[in-house]
């Protein structure tokens, strides 16, 4: 029997991506808690070294657009293939890169793994391909949960590895974990062929335009109810380390924070994702009742985020309190949102629907760090950067409001 007639194969690609989802990630955090180093090996400003961070956020905005375009033309592997390529050779060639002195091949390995987010539209669609209904919010929650994890464990691997090895030695191990845990997923992701009803016509991975797409009111609703996930997660991620470096927190003390946030979160996308479909499975208004689900989690994002400046001051346990309640909301509604494109839209659009939803509900990507730590955080204007992400979850909010109006009754 066919590994991928087995009942097991739709779980194993969720395992597989998860264990690969902890260490993509976590090369951001790792990256962000050496930002000082970086800046001074490189005789750079802090803000310069951000920056480089910036240019890959806005790689990776652009790589989501493209996504659907490479698979159409690499095929499934091909496109994961790439992206594990551009996210695993830089962390091998920035060290490089700051001891030659060179900002161009810094800020371009950067940008490079920037572009393996051409892959992360195809891990979600994959499994929800692959995956029984039943299950499509718990097993991509899952799959999302690793990436909260990873930024806890970048944060943590560079407490633990640069006060003892130096800081190069956070960029070898993350490089070396991603190239390890892609061979797996390269070695077990498979195509799901038509089924036999499509057979005589056009395959699905040949679908895949966005004309359709675009015209469908439901995808900006579903591009907004993204939004505040990935504008808190940026703002978390990149930034939170160097808010508590700048209020006097250690590396070890850093790197704890950030590693409790991400087990936090895990809990609460997995805890969603089992909650969207337990509830799901008993209405016929499933997008009506995911939706819901997710909204409930920007409400605590944003009460978080409004607590967070206020509470941060007062010492370590507050910080910790508020930062999690932010990514427990923010996770929360991303562990429920990657059910919804597959029950949307039709499957051959379910690649193009995902990967646009992606990428355009990834544009703050680039912007949330720029403006919560380039332009206010690191100019003195925290309370106001943390402010930001409460606005951002109160639009989410409504826009998964107005979604929860859109689903229609199944059987």
């Amino acid at each position: 029997m066919k590994l991928t007639q087995q009942k097991f194969y739709p779980w194993l690609l969720v395992v597989c991506y998860s264990l690969l989802g902890i260490f993509c990630p976590a090369a951001v955090t790792q990256f962000s808690m050496v930002v000082g180093e970086l800046a001074e090996a490189l005789g750079v400003e802090t803000q310069t070294v951000l920056l480089a961070d910036t240019c890959r956020a806005v790689c990776l905005v652009i790589a989501m657009f493209l996504s659907s375009w490479a698979y159409l033309r690499l095929g499934l592997r091909g496109t994961i293939g790439l992206g594990l390529l551009f996210q695993a050779l830089p962390q091998f060639l920035i060290p490089l890169a700051v001891d030659l002195g060179s900002l161009p091949v810094f800020f371009a390995c950067k940008a490079a793994q920037g572009l393996n987010a051409m892959a992360f539209p195809l891990y979600i669609s994959t499994i929800t391909m692959w995956i029984d209904r039943r299950y499509a919010a718990l097993s991509t929650a899952i799959f999302n949960g690793s990436f909260a994890a990873g930024s806890g464990v970048g944060a943590w691997v560079a407490g633990l590895l640069v006060p003892a090895l130096g800081w190069r030695a956070s960029f070898y191990a993350i490089g070396v974990m991603v190239a390890v845990l892609a061979v797996p997923v390269l070695l077990f992701t498979r195509d799901k062929p038509p089924a036999p009803a499509q057979e005589t016509t056009t395959p699905v991975r040949q679908s895949g335009g966005y004309g359709s797409i675009l015209r469908q009111p439901v995808t900006w609703l579903l591009v907004l109810a993204l939004l505040a996930n990935t504008w808190v997660t940026q703002a978390i991620t990149v930034d939170m380390s160097v808010y508590a470096s700048g209020i006097g927190y250690s590396y070890g003390e850093t790197g704890s924070l950030m590693l409790v946030i991400s087990v936090i979160t895990v809990v609460s996308s997995i805890l969603a994702g089992g909650v969207s479909d337990f509830l799901a499975d008993r209405t016929v208004r499933k997008v009506r009742s995911r939706s819901l689900v997710m909204g409930a989690g920007y409400v605590l994002s944003a009460v978080g985020a409004a607590l967070l400046p206020f509470a941060a001051p007062a010492g370590y346990l507050p910080l910790l309190l508020s930062s999690c309640a932010m990514m427990f909301g923010a996770s929360w509604a991303a562990g429920v949102f990657w059910a919804l494109p597959s029950q949307l839209y039709r499957p051959e659009d379910n690649v193009a629907g995902t990967a646009f939803c992606s990428g355009a509900s990834n544009i703050p990507n680039p912007v949330a760090p720029m403006v919560v730590g380039v332009m206010l955080g690191t100019q003195g204007y925290w309370t106001a950067a943390w402010m930001t992400c409460a606005a951002a979850s109160a639009i989410s909010l409504l826009a998964s409001i107005l979604l929860s109006g859109k689903g229609r009754e199944e059987g």
